[in-house]
Parts: C-alpha cells; sequence; structure tokens
C-alpha cells in the first residue's frame, strides 16, 4: 500500500502541474494512505518514483522516515551522515565517481547538495540498485534495520511519534 499511495501521489501532482484536476476517487484514496505512512513522506513521492524501482520504494520510504524522520537537513555530527537517507561522505564519493551527481558537499540552492532531497534520494537509489551486483541492496542501512525492516512494527513506531 505504500508503494501504490508514493505512485498514486507522483501522479496526481504530475497531473495536476499540467492542468488536470485528481478525482473524488483519488483524493479519498489519498485520506486511506495516511493509516500507511506519515503524511510528511509525501513530499518526496515524485523523487521516490523517478530515482527508484517499483519494488524498492515501500522500503526507501520507510528508511528515509527511520533515518532522518524525513527531515532533509538531517546531519550526524560524528560521521556526517546527512540528508534524508543519512548518507556518508564516503558513500557519495563511490556514486560521484561514476554516476552525474553533485559532490557530497557542492554549495546550491542556499545548502549542499547533500541536503537537497532530489540528489539525496538519487545516490540512494543509485546505492541500492546500481552500484552493487544487484538491485535491492540495502546494507549501507543496515544500522537502522531494527526501524525499517518489520512494516507492523515500523507503523507502530511512527504513530506512537504522531501522536506525542
Amino acid at each position: 500500500m505504500i508503494t501504490k499511495c508514493i505512485v498514486m501521489w507522483a501522479t496526481i501532482l504530475n497531473n495536476f502541474s499540467i492542468g488536470i484536476t485528481p478525482s473524488i476517487y483519488e483524493m479519498t484514496d489519498m485520506k486511506d494512505c495516511e493509516q500507511v505512512m506519515p503524511k510528511s513522506c509525501l513530499q518526496y513521492a515524485q523523487d521516490l518514483v523517478e530515482h527508484f524501482d517499483e519494488e524498492n520504494i515501500e522500503t526507501a520510504v520507510k528508511v528515509i522516515w527511520c533515518e532522518s524522520r524525513n527531515n532533509p537537513k538531517a546531519y550526524r555530527w560524528d560521521n556526517s551522515d546527512s540528508g534524508l537517507f543519512q548518507i556518508l561522505p564516503r558513500s557519495w564519493g563511490w556514486v560521484y565517481e561514476y554516476y552525474d551527481v553533485p559532490l557530497w558537499d557542492y554549495p546550491m540552492y542556499g545548502t549542499y547538495a547533500q541536503f537537497v532531497p532530489k540528489y539525496n534520494i538519487e545516490v540512494a537509489a543509485i546505492l541500492v540498485e546500481d552500484i552493487h551486483s544487484r538491485s535491492n541492496y540495502w546494507k549501507p542501512w543496515d544500522s537502522s534495520k531494527w526501524c525499517w525492516e518489520d512494516t507492523d512494527k515500523w507503523t507502530a513506531k511512527w504513530k506512537q511519534e504522531l501522536n506525542q
């Protein structure tokens, strides 16, 4: 259901941008999405759909929430993890060497590349789906696996935090 919500929201936003108003059915379906993920996840729908294969979108949504609570400015001082996916500068560097992405700390849009959701999501998608020998490679986020691996536990956790 998480993937369906992200894809549906990205489609609605794309259609809305070209003047097509969402139907009442689409809007009702979107209300159901609030039960399966935090609303704050939806703001990244277009980038998630653009960069991740459909089978990886649900995990991407859960990892973003677990790693940064959907905060694109998240930063960990001890190892410089940063952005939505809390990507290490070294990991970003591997991607930068072979793909057309900006440097980790390249200044842009009044911030740095690692804090721009589009690029943070793109780099994460490359790490998950392209750099390694197989797609669905979530090893860089093993330290937060306890949070995102089990959907029921993840749902309980974000709902609990939402109600605090």
